[in-house]
C-alpha cells in the first residue's frame, strides 16, 4: 500500500499507522523510506500514529489529540521534552523507555463522543484538574513560539 501511495509522487502523503503490525526490520525500512521521501523536500507528510518512538524519529512537529481534538501542538523535541498539556505528559510517562522504566497508566477511560464532559475533555482523568477544568472549555492558546495547548493550567504542567 505504501508503494502505491508514493508511486505517483504525491505532494502530500497521509500515512495512518504505516508501521502497525509490521516486524521491526520492515518497520525500520518503512520509516527510512518515509524519512527519505520527506527529506527530498517535494512531499509533505502527515503521520498518524500512537507510537511515540516513531513520531519522535520522523516528525518535525506534532499534534497530540485527545477525544477528537488537538490538545497540544509544537516541535516534536520541545513537546516531548516539555509537554504543556497533562495528557501529553501522561502519554510520555506511559511509554516504555529503557529496560528499567516504570510505566505510568492513565487512569479512567476516554469519554464517548456523545458524552463529552462540559469543560476540558481530559479533566475527569487529569491529576492536575481544578474546579474550572470541569466547567470551562479551554481555548487552544499559544504557550510559546510555535507551541499551543488546550489547557487552563499549561504553566503548571511538566
Amino acid at each position: 500500500m505504501i508503494a502505491t501511495a508514493v508511486a505517483n509522487a504525491p505532494r502530500l502523503l497521509v500515512a495512518d499507522e504505516p508501521t502497525t503490525a509490521l516486524d521491526v526490520t520492515i518497520q525500520a525500512q518503512i520509516l527510512d523510506l518515509l524519512a527519505a521521501l520527506k527529506a527530498r523536500g517535494d512531499m509533505g507528510l502527515i503521520l498518524i500514529s500512537h507510537n511515540l518512538a516513531v513520531v519522535s524519529e520522523i516528525a518535525d512537529r506534532v499534534c497530540v489529540m485527545y477525544a477528537g481534538e488537538i490538545v497540544e501542538e509544537g516541535p516534536v523535541t520541545e513537546v516531548f521534552a516539555h509537554p504543556r498539556h497533562p495528557y501529553t505528559a501522561a502519554l510520555i510517562a506511559s511509554a516504555p523507555e529503557g529496560t528499567n522504566a516504570q510505566l505510568s497508566a492513565i487512569p479512567g477511560t476516554v469519554p464517548l463522543p456523545h458524552a463529552l464532559p462540559a469543560g476540558c475533555t481530559f479533566a475527569p482523568r487529569c491529576g492536575s484538574a481544578v474546579e474550572d477544568c470541569h466547567t470551562v472549555k479551554p481555548a487552544f492558546v499559544e504557550v510559546g513560539p510555535g507551541r499551543a495547548s488546550r489547557c487552563l493550567r499549561w504553566r503548571e504542567v511538566a
